[in-house]
């Protein structure tokens, strides 16, 4: 073969490895959050450092939180900070500008709801308030943030749902009213933004969920409307925007079905494309934070509350690309033991391992799998609600979960 030709083809293998690896993103579980297991919190980053706190359970028990929690990517680990100064909350909303975190309206433990306006400040662990939000108290609104400004609206009070929105000057301490988003007036919507503009979409009205999606643009205080995010309806999801697009995922319709799926959003195009799912249980509530453009998304339900906390980042190295692994846990619920089968003949069956982890993030069961089945008995781990990893190479291939009655 002419040296020419060989070029051509090494030239051609390299931009694809470079084309087709660097970019591709996957899903790592990390350590779990502190605190009780929760959805309906509230997450931001400041610098390097992650937080997320509040939120409540209120399934079976009735419990709100005050409570806030630091993430340190380096090490992995999780520290207890002042409890947020507005007190016990959920559903609140959050932003960052210039390295300072603001929490926003939500619901406290008295089923009130607020519009007070709190500021965290890491070097002396203190949060102080901020001027109120001068709309109606509400819980489940959206924010985003534009040329330094803080945008914050939608949501529900008790007149309903809404769809007014205001911007805050953090350099003067005080909101002015823009231009109501032009939707239908919803609660539990998502957002992101991008340079001069800033995104709202999906949602619920009363009884029904959305897939709708609009843009607003600064710079002429109006909104327009963009594709939908899908044929899926869905609400209480998650966003964030990370290289260049924004994302949307998880969350639930009307009828309970919970998600798992996210969807990629090219602002120049206006379209939307699915890409690989969450790497977590299905959920609604979840929160999302980001860190060097890497995404952390945390909390959340599916009937049981989560603390678990997963990163979305760019793959190491020359990693294959995982197919979904074709698992079944069968009976499940079971009151003896649990049948755990895999299908697929793309592995290794010695190269597998299965980890259980109980509801409150502690490991109760580890093993290596020998053959494409393995049981899991009651008697060894106990009655109650189990989350199941499998595990190749330090990659978790997939995540279930089995209950023990």
């Amino acid at each position: 073969m002419p040296n020419t030709i060989k070029k051509s083809l090494i030239l051609v293998f390299i931009i694809f490895v470079g084309s087709s690896v660097y970019p591709y993103r996957s899903w790592y579980q990390k350590a779990h959050v502190g605190g009780e297991a929760r959805h309906r919190v509230v997450a931001f980053s400041i610098g390097n450092k992650g937080y997320v706190g509040g939120g409540h359970v209120n399934s079976g028990v009735l419990k709100t939180y005050a409570d806030f929690w630091q993430y340190d990517p380096g090490s992995n680990t999780w520290t207890q900070i002042a409890d947020f100064g507005g007190g016990k909350r959920f559903h609140s909303s959050a932003f960052t500008i210039e390295n300072r975190g603001f929490v926003v309206a939500g619901e406290d433990h008295e089923d009130s709801y607020t519009n007070d306006l709190w500021e965290y400040i890491p070097e002396v662990n203190t949060w102080i308030r901020r001027a109120d939000y001068p709309g109606e108290p509400r819980r489940g609104g959206v924010t985003f943030v534009l040329d330094g400004f803080g945008y914050y609206g939608t949501g529900q009070s008790r007149l309903g749902y809404l769809a007014d929105f205001y911007k805050y000057d953090i350099e003067s301490n005080t909101w002015s009213e823009v231009a109501d988003f032009i939707g239908e007036p919803r609660n539990a919507a998502v957002s992101f933004a991008s340079e001069n503009r800033g995104y709202v979409g999906t949602g619920h009205v009363p009884g029904r969920a959305l897939k709708d999606f609009y843009e607003y643009d600064a710079s002429l205080d109006s909104w327009s409307r963009k594709a939908d995010v899908s044929d899926t309806i869905r609400q209480d999801a998650t966003s964030f925007f990370i290289d260049g697009k924004g994302y949307i995922g998880t969350g639930h319709d009307e009828l309970g079905n919970d998600f798992k799926d996210i969807w990629e959003y090219d602002l120049s195009s206006d379209t939307w494309t699915e890409i690989e799912e969450f790497g977590g249980q299905k959920r609604r509530y979840a929160a999302t934070f980001v860190i060097e453009n890497n995404v952390y998304l945390t909390g959340g339900t599916d009937g049981t509350n989560f603390k678990d906390l997963w990163l979305y980042a760019p793959s190491v190295g020359l990693e294959k690309i995982q197919s979904a692994i074709d698992i079944h846990l069968f009976p499940n619920p079971s009151t003896d033991k649990i049948r755990i089968n895999i299908n697929n003949r793309d592995y290794n069956m010695t190269d597998l391992k299965i980890q259980i982890y109980d509801i409150q993030g502690k490991k109760v069961f580890s093993s290596n799998f020998q053959n494409n089945t393995l049981t899991i008995e009651q008697s060894i781990i106990g009655k109650g609600i189990f989350f199941v990893e499998i595990i190749e190479n330090n990659k978790i291939l997939r995540t279930e979960k089995i209950i023990f009655n």
